[in-house]
């Protein structure tokens, strides 16, 4: 069994609101019995870090400041070396950007590589995203569970559907509503897309500002397909194979 929870599913800057509606940058904290894995160390380190456990593997998807600006506050908060990978563009980036760190080893990776760590699979795909950085999607197995976490993308191509078959759990880009940019999916236009893949179940994370309110979306999203939906800040869910889900803590409630 895995546990995910969603620290933050905004966009870069965050996205006012209230209730679900409101939402922090995008991170996302897995966990099994005894590891941590962090998927983004955001500017809004500060306010995750109050459901932020100790990690053990920090995993970047890119260099943006929505992705990486809180690796040094992350970096302050650890007590012991931990691992933070990501792709060789990115991990020169974080250098340049912050050269003394005294806890997370910057390491390289290269797309399409699984890399193995502890009794876990972990795989970097790069995907297309914005042209100024390289950015990754990751693929997470463990104990007969798999993740994939593609938070920022432009497009979805076809190497990116065989990274997510047969995952129990796609985490996906949904930053546009019925409004399209170089740089990110739009949603409805996703959906089409990923509906017939072999995924148990997608969730959209990097909920942009033009996205109708947390209710609403997460009803429409269902209504199409029952495995989609979308995921808010604090959402936290028990994954196990092969497709069992159960929803825990998290906000309760209407917005």
């Amino acid at each position: 069994m895995l546990t995910v929870r969603f620290l933050g599913t905004g966009p870069a800057g965050g996205r006012p609101g209230r209730g679900r509606s409101h939402r922090t940058e995008s991170s996302l904290l897995v966990r099994s019995d005894d590891t941590a894995i962090l998927i983004d160390a955001t500017r809004d380190l500060a306010e995750q870090a109050r459901r932020l456990t100790p990690v053990d593997l920090v995993l970047i998807t890119h260099s943006h400041r929505d992705a990486s600006g809180g690796v040094h506050q992350l970096d302050r908060r650890l007590s012991s070396q931990v691992p933070l990978l990501s792709a060789r563009a990115t991990i020169r980036t974080l250098r340049e950007r912050y050269r003394r760190l005294s806890h997370l080893e910057l390491r390289a990776v290269s797309s399409g590589q699984t890399v193995p760590w502890r009794d876990w699979r972990i795989t970097p795909l790069v995907v297309p995203h914005s042209p100024d950085c390289t950015t990754l999607a990751w693929r997470l197995d463990h104990a007969g569970v798999s993740i994939v976490y593609a938070s920022d993308i432009a497009r979805i191509t076809a190497k990116l559907e065989a990274l997510c078959d047969r995952c129990n759990l796609l985490v996906l880009d949904g930053a546009m509503w019925r409004r399209r940019i170089f740089s990110h999916l739009e949603i409805q236009s996703a959906v089409a897309t990923v509906a017939p893949w072999r995924v148990d179940r997608v969730l959209f994370t990097q909920i942009g500002r033009s996205t109708p309110e947390h209710e609403q979306l997460d009803r429409w999203l269902r209504r199409v397909d029952p495995r989609i939906g979308a995921a808010y800040d604090g959402l936290e869910l028990e994954i196990r194979p092969p497709s069992g889900y159960r929803r825990r803590a998290g906000r309760t409630g209407r917005p």
